[in-house]
Formats: structure tokens, C-alpha cells, sequence
């Protein structure tokens, strides 16, 4: 036997063993185990290099999918830093990068910090009181309501309600706007002659204008009219919002009276801070009578459902037909008139309107948003209703409805 021979293979086998440490030995006594060396030495490198490809492959893919989904569904301002924002009428426009959602368009407000440039140590402004907003496509309107001209510092700060498909836009940075730019000054009167009497019909009342009246905030337009029912003496004006609501259609301001009396009423516009054309306050008015209501149509509005019928959720939204058209009339506080309760947990309280989920109406349905992040199955009732309505008349009160779990679908 060939002793030395014996040895080289068996040094060969050990080093061979140790290969993944990455020794390397040159041999020219037994070509043999010197390419099984070498071999095994080079798969293993490959191997390890494929598998560090193919880690760093699946981390760079799982980011660019993250990096993807941030992108699509996070709305943001569409302006470039430092773009100065122009003042027209006392309105500025906010461009976002995707169209946003109308479901509680006003209280875009509260995702807002405004503050005047003129003033040092000054708070910032008050939404609903300073200033309202509105949604037209993917721009949030704000209109300034204060009567002084001034710059501002505007910033869309950590969002609760600005939302496009559900989900919450990004903090945005500091904008400076411009001074206000009047392009009308003309001041929008109430069209009616002295002594006109106002028809009322399924409680409601038309006020016409000189002008097509802003939309902003219109539901806060009751708070510029008087309206005093003519039956009693001594009456304390009504209560916006409580005893009668206000939308705008055109030029006019439609007045639902939410009591369930008739009677004939003495209305005036009186100096307004609300009611507005192109930015401009509306003139006080004369007083003028409404006729007794004449009820046209007397069908109550139903859910227009099944008993026991399963409402989809789609992106935190359900939504509820009616089998009428519903008022657009105050559509927001329609989260008043619903009860909704999650599934998931026993003896938990009510869903609280307008910070849990909010309310928009689309034809014949109401749309209901869940503003919080959790995904659960919701039981819903439409109770008796104040503000629900159809040609002015309350909606009934529904069975109870059961919701399915959220689909998230990403546009």
C-alpha cells in the first residue's frame, strides 16, 4: 500500500470538510480529490451568493411595494414648497394630488392651522367661525368670513377628516397666501318684493337671492336669519339647526322647518355673516310672512332593504338606500339620526357621530364613513328621525342591519 498516497486523500477529505471557511489548496499528488475540493469550494459560493441575491431582492421588492402603497393611497398637497397661494374674494384653493372625499367637506376646517401674518402672537383662527371649507374635485375652498384683508400662514396638519377613498392626508408644509384680490363687490340682496308672502310646501320655504350663493358652509347659513312663528305672542326666535335647517340651490336659500307644527312664520335676513355670493356678505332684508304649510307629498322615506339583509363595507363606507330621494338638507348631522354599534365587543356604547363616522347623501342613500382605523362588523338602525328626510318629511325608524367586515379596495 501506498502509505503516502493514503495520507493525501485523507488531507484532501479534511480540508475538503473545512471547505466553508474558505481555505483554498492547490495539490498536483491526486487531481481527484483536488477538483471535488474545488468543486464543492465553488458550489457552496455560489450558493451563498445566490441566497444573499435573492434576500436583498425580496427586501428591495417589499420596499418598493410599501414605498407603491404610500404613494397611492396618501393624499398631499399637489404645491410645490413655498408656492404662495392666491386670495380671491376671501377664498384661497388647496389642491390635493387626489380627488377628496365630500363626507364632512366643513369640518375639513379642524384639519386646518390658519394664522394672519399681520399679527405677532396671534392664535390661530377658528374653524366654522374664522373660516369654512368645501370640497370641489380635489381642492379644499376655504373662505375667510372675518371682514379684515390680511396674508395668512396655512398648513394641512395631522388629518382626522380630509380624506380621498377613506384614507387620511399627509401633514403638509407651511403656505403663505396672498392678500384678497375684490373681483365683485356687488352685494347679493333677497329678490322678493315688500309684502310678498312666502309659499310654504312640505314645510319648507324658498328665499331667492340677487345672486347664485356660495355653497360654503351653507347648512350655517340659518344662523343669519330670524324666523319667528306668527301663531304666539312673545315667541323666542327659532333655533337654527334645531327647529329649522338651510341648504342653498342657485340663488336660494331652501328653509326646512324640522317641528312638527304647521304655522305661518315672519323671516328676515338680518346682517349676515354666513350668507354669501362670491365672497361677499349678504344685505339685511325686509320682514317677510310665510304662508300655512301645504303638504304635498305625505309618503314617509324608508330603508329600503330587507330584513335581514347584510350591508357591504367598502372602504369604511356603507351605505343605506332609501326608498326616496333624500334633502341634502344638513346631510352631515344624518349620523345623528342612526345608532351603530360594533360587533366585536359586548355592552359597548354607541358609535359617536361626526368623530367616529360621518354622513353624506347620494341620491336616494346615505353614505356612511368610519373615521376610526379598526375594521370590525357593525350592527345599524336608523331611529326616529330629526334630520333623515324626504321632500322635508322625517324617515321611519328601520330594523336593524348588519354590516360586513371592511374591503379595502385601492384605487
Amino acid at each position: 500500500m501506498d502509505h503516502k498516497k493514503v495520507m493525501m486523500t485523507l488531507l484532501a477529505s479534511i480540508l475538503l470538510i473545512s471547505s466553508s471557511g474558505g481555505i483554498a489548496v492547490a495539490t498536483n499528488t491526486n487531481s481527484v480529490s483536488g477538483d471535488l475540493f474545488h468543486s464543492g469550494y465553488t458550489t457552496l459560493k455560489r450558493s451563498e451568493s445566490l441566497a444573499k441575491t435573492n434576500f436583498v431582492s425580496k427586501i428591495a421588492s417589499k420596499n418598493e411595494l410599501l414605498a407603491e402603497d404610500v404613494n397611492v393611497v396618501a393624499p398631499k398637497v399637489s404645491l410645490e414648497v413655498g408656492t404662495r397661494i392666491p386670495q380671491i374674494n376671501k377664498q384661497i384653493e388647496i389642491p390635493f394630488t387626489q380627488d377628496l372625499d365630500t363626507t364632512n367637506q366643513e369640518f375639513y376646517a379642524s384639519d386646518l392651522i390658519i394664522r394672519q401674518l399681520s399679527q405677532v402672537n396671534v392664535p390661530t383662527l377658528i374653524p366654522m367661525i374664522d373660516y369654512t371649507t368645501v370640497v370641489e374635485g380635489n381642492s379644499i375652498i376655504v373662505t375667510f368670513l372675518a371682514d379684515y384683508a390680511d396674508e395668512y400662514a396655512v398648513q394641512v396638519k395631522d388629518s382626522l377628516y380630509i380624506r380621498a377613498n377613506g384614507i387620511p392626508a399627509s401633514q403638509s408644509a407651511w403656505y403663505i397666501t396672498t392678500q384678497n384680490t375684490q373681483v365683485n363687490t356687488e352685494i347679493p340682496k333677497v329678490r322678493l318684493e315688500v309684502g310678498t308672502k312666502i309659499p310654504q310646501i312640505n314645510k319648507q320655504i324658498e328665499i331667492p337671492f340677487t345672486q347664485d350663493l356660495d355653497t360654503t358652509n351653507q347648512e350655517l347659513y340659518a344662523n343669519d336669519l330670524i324666523i319667528r312663528k306668527l301663531s304666539q305672542l312673545n315667541v323666542p326666535t327659532l333655533i337654527p339647526m334645531i327647529d329649522y335647517t338651510t341648504v342653498v340651490e342657485g340663488n336660494s336659500i331652501i328653509v326646512t322647518f324640522l317641528a312638527d307644527y304647521a304655522d305661518e312664520y315672519a323671516v328676515q335676513v338680518k346682517d349676515s355673516l354666513y350668507i354669501r355670493a362670491n365672497g361677499i356678505p349678504a344685505s339685511q332684508s325686509a320682514w317677510y310672512i310665510t304662508t300655512q304649510n301645504t303638504q304635498v307629498n305625505t309618503e314617509i322615506p324608508k330603508v329600503r332593504l330587507e330584513v335581514g339583509t347584510k350591508i357591504p363595507q367598502i372602504n369604511k363606507q356603507i351605505e343605506i338606500p332609501f326608498t326616496q330621494d333624500l334633502d341634502t338638507t344638513n346631510q352631515e348631522l344624518y349620523a345623528n339620526d342612526l345608532i351603530i354599534r360594533k360587533l366585536s365587543q359586548l355592552n359597548v356604547p354607541i358609535l359617536i357621530p361626526m368623530i367616529d363616522y360621518t354622513t353624506v347623501v347620494e341620491g336616494n342613500s346615505i353614505i356612511v364613513t368610519f373615521l376610526a382605523d379598526y375594521t370590525d362588523e357593525y350592527a345599524v338602525q336608523v331611529k326616529d328621525s330629526s334630520f333623515i328626510r324626504a321632500n322635508g318629511i322625517p324617515a321611519s325608524q328601520s330594523e336593524v342591519f348588519t354590516t360586513t367586515r371592511n374591503v379595502q379596495v385601492i384605487e
